[in-house]
This record gives C-alpha cells, structure tokens and sequence, in this order.
C-alpha cells in the first residue's frame, strides 16, 4: 500500500552526499508551523536513504592481501639488493658486465617500489575500509531520531499542512530538533564516506600511474631494457623524478613501433650506445615528444658526450624538477638565472614555455645551451633566460588579441590555445577549459582529473584570481606535479611551490602566489 504522507517527487536524483546535503538544507529551515509539511517530507525521504555503499569486510581482505604479496617480495628484495652490492660474476666483464649491472640495479629498485607500493596499497584499503564501515554506521545512528520526529509529524500534520486540530508547538520543536540530529549524521557519514573513497582513489590511482614498465606495449624491447628505462631519475630529486613519465612511456612504445624496420633497428642502435640508462631515458623522452629518428639522433649526438654525467644532463634537460615535498620555494631557471617573466603581463605565456620545456626534452635543451652545450657564450644562465624570454614573447605575440589595446594579458580561449599549440603537440593531449565558477564542489570534482593528468605527465595551466568583482587581477600557473594530498605549482615569477588539496578546493591559493593576492582557483586548462 502506498505511503500517502510520502513526498510525489520521491529523493532528489544525484550522488548520495548530494542527496544528504539537499535534505539537510530543507531540514535545517523548515520551522514553524508553516515548515511542518517540508520537514515531513524531507524526513520520509531521508529515511529512504541507503547507507554509503561498500563492503568494509572485503576491502579489508583486499588490503591483507596487498600485505601479504608484500611480504613474500621482501626475501627476493634482500636477494637482489645483496647482489648489487655485491661483486657480479667475473665472467661479467666490460660494456656487458655494465649491462648486466644496470639491470640488477633496475630489478632491485623495481622490487623496492613493488614492495613499497604493495604497502601503500595496504594501507589506502585498510584506511577505506575502516572510514567506510564507520560512516555506515553513523548514518544507522540517524535512523532513530528521524523515525521519532517522523512519528511527532504525522501527530500534528494532516498530508503536507498542519493539522488545525491536533497542532502542538512542542511537537513541531521537539520533531525539528530530532530531525536535525538526525541527519545530521547522515550527512556527516556521506562526507567521510566519500572524503575517504576520494583519497583512495587519488592514491590508488596514482600508484597505478607509477607502474610504468608495464605501460611499455611495444614490440621488440626486452623486459630488462624497459625496467633500466624507467628507473632512471633526474639527478638531484627523488625517485618520483623519474625522467620518463607514464605518458611518455605510452607515446615512445607506440612511436617505436610505428618506425620503419630501417629506423627502428638505427634507434635500437642509438639506445644500446648510450652511456647510462639516463641518456637512453632521455633519448626515448624525446622521442615521446614527437621528434623522428633524425631530430633524435642530432640530439643524441649532443649530449653523448656527457651521458654518462646524469647531473649535466639534467641540469640542461630538465630545468624544471618535481621537486621533493619541502617547504617554500624552489626557484627555477638555468646557470644560476630565474626564469620570472618580471613586470610583464606574460604569465600565460611564460607558464607555458616552461610546461613545453617539461614534456619536450629537445626544447629544454635549446633554451639551456641554444643549441651549443660547453659554449660559454651561449651555454650560460643570462643567455638561457634571454631565450626563454623569447620565447615567452613569441607565444604571448602568437595570439594577437585585439583586446590589448584595452588591457594586458591574454584570455581563457587563448590559454587554452597556447596549451594546445605548446604543450599538447608534444604530450598528445587536448586541453579544455573548465571553469571553476566559485564553486567549490566542482574544484573538487575536477580535482581528480586535475591529478590523474599530473601523475601522467601533462601540465595542467590553471587561472586564479583576486577575491574582488571589481575587475579582480588574474594570474596563470601551471600544476606539474602530485604528491598525497599536495600538489605542486609552477609560478611564472620564478619558483616552484607546494599547496594542499585543501587549498585549491577552498580557494586558499593565495600560498601559490606570495604576495600576489590571488587565492580563488577560477579555472583549469584540463588535458584529455
């Protein structure tokens, strides 16, 4: 038989927090004889609610799992760590001994991050797993005061009115009080079941994204090479600054496999001559870029000299590091010189010629050294930032916008245009504005693309602006890395910096852009 105090319209479509927050609202401000009817129905269809979904039980098997793979690689780690340390058989001598090396040491990083993944994994489904069977049952605690003031409703109410006859204010109190309580719990479990299913994801989905020798679908290149290609780092950071990026990864195998037989045999070649696993990486980041085998073998011929010196490489090649998750800033720039785009109106432009220099390791190379690596007179820092500045001036130019004559700067369309012009030729992407709108459900709901971009390897540009209607200034930075709940921005005023999560999503952006006054995320540039 059919609920007739049940409200026509039933639950509100949308995800379950949603739901929770729609109804929260109503009850919140529904009081008073005249709110009695809106209570009612708010609370008949929160009691239609269904708990956060998810199997806490399951989730916790799946993380003892992930504990128990990890344990059984620790034995086979300390084996392998041992024979790196070790002196390898006699028999392994000369440029096949240096191989055999490499590949020892990729095998053993490669169990260390396997074991330190399988942990992290651990402990994301473990920390799930508990968040969600707590919040189940804070939302069953919501069931009983919103059945009492259910009761106390139908009391005094006849379908949506008061009931003239039967009207009592305590009631309405006391049922609203209980109401409020209510869901209250209900909304706080949808907020820690979701604020936790989000943090799971992004750091599940980020050490998928660091599995990257099997990202590597190409033929022909052995499971050894692959591991020495993805070892290799940038000199200077951590491991997370690996030189190839999952992106990369997944363009170089599909160019190599695109290759003539003829030019695929001459890269194998050029990849076997290398003097260190970084030089290879390198080489295949730039073919990764879009560059054919000529571009890339006139850029191997450059650096050959120094491939086997990882911290000349990356001094040249990649200007821009993720760096570690320290405090304040980092600078950026080449021989000592930042790279700021000063007084002038190019933060657009200057942001991305840097994300360019990021994903396209020919262009790097051309700004730090013009093209003349150990030539002072063109491999120094004022000579690079005179280069980046440039290039900055030629992108900025590039668009030609009319409205200069009113004011500086550049648009979204033609953030959006340079992304793509710049950054998106080397990275194979696509990048679309998403406009922010104050919201901030929806700088959360992006702020996952927002870092599965990252973790890939392409930069994302994003706009903030000062908290003002009055023609507020903006400024573009660019995200170019991920780490837990932090994300890492690139300022074209010359320095790396560190934000939260929470930061972006409750416009606190400000930290971004020291001095700047800036702290509203008001768009993305979003690669796809």
């Amino acid at each position: 038989m059919p609920d007739h105090d049940a409200h026509p319209l039933g639950i509100d479509p949308g995800n379950h927090r949603q739901q929770v927050e729609r109804l929260k609202q109503t009850i919140d401000k529904s009081h008073g004889m005249w709110g009695a009817g809106d209570l009612k129905y708010a609370v008949h269809d929160a009691l239609q609610l269904d708990a956060p979904k998810g199997d806490p039980g399951r989730l916790g098997e799946l993380a003892a799992a992930y504990h128990n793979a990890g344990t059984q690689l620790d034995q086979v780690q300390l084996d392998v760590s041992r024979t790196v340390s070790e002196r390898l058989p006699e028999a392994w001598t000369g440029q096949v001994g240096e191989k055999a090396a490499e590949v020892v040491k990729a095998s053993a990083d490669d169990l260390q991050r396997c074991r330190e993944t399988l942990a992290k994994g651990h402990d994301h489904l473990k920390a799930l797993a508990g968040s969600l069977g707590e919040a189940q049952a804070l939302h069953g605690r919501g069931d009983a005061p919103l059945r009492e003031a259910l009761g106390l409703l139908h009391d005094i109410t006849v379908g949506g009115a008061p009931d003239p006859v039967h009207w009592d204010d305590d009631k309405m109190h006391s049922a609203h009080a209980k109401a409020k309580d209510g869901i209250k719990s209900m909304h706080d479990a949808a907020v820690k079941a979701e604020d936790a299913g989000r943090a799971a994801a992004r750091e599940l989905n980020a050490l998928a994204g660091k599995a990257l020798a099997g990202k590597f679908k190409n033929k022909g290149l052995g499971a050894a090479d692959k591991l020495v290609l993805v070892d290799a780092s940038v000199a200077g950071s951590d491991k997370a600054g690996a030189i190839l990026s999952a992106n990369d990864v997944t363009r170089a195998g599909r160019f190599m496999d695109e290759m003539s037989d003829a030019d695929r045999a001459r890269f194998d070649e050029l990849l076997a001559g290398a003097k260190s696993p970084e030089e290879r990486a390198y080489l295949m980041k730039a073919l990764a870029a879009g560059h054919g085998y000529d571009e890339v073998k006139a850029f191997g011929a450059q650096i050959h000299e120094h491939g086997d010196d990882p911290n000349w490489l990356a001094q040249r090649i990649s200007p821009v590091q993720l760096d570690s998750l320290s405090p304040g800033q980092a600078d950026t720039g080449y021989g000592g010189v930042v790279w700021e785009q000063g007084q002038h109106p190019t933060c657009v432009a200057a942001s991305t010629v840097t994300a360019r220099a990021m994903v396209d390791p020919l262009f790097a190379f051309q700004l730090t050294t013009g093209g003349h690596p150990g030539d002072p007179k063109f491999d120094n820092g004022q000579a690079a930032k005179d280069r980046w500045d440039k290039e900055t001036n030629r992108v900025y130019d590039s668009e030609g916008s009319w409205h200069e004559f009113i004011a500086d700067g550049r648009y979204d369309y033609e953030s959006k245009d340079m992304a793509n012009d710049e950054i998106a030729k080397h990275t194979g992407a696509t990048y679309r504005t998403v406009d922010l709108d104050d919201d901030a459900e929806k700088r959360r709901d992006v702020l996952a693309q927002v870092e599965a971009a990252v973790d890939q390897g392409k930069p994302v540009p994003v706009g903030v602006k000062e908290d003002t209607w009055i023609r507020p200034d903006g400024h573009q930075m660019m995200i170019i890395g991920h780490r837990g709940d932090q994300l890492e921005i690139y300022n074209p005023w010359g320095y790396t910096v560190w934000v939260s999560e929470s930061d972006f999503v409750d416009n606190h952006m400000e930290g971004a852009a020291a001095g700047g006054g800036m702290p509203i995320a008001d768009h993305v540039q979003l690669p796809r």
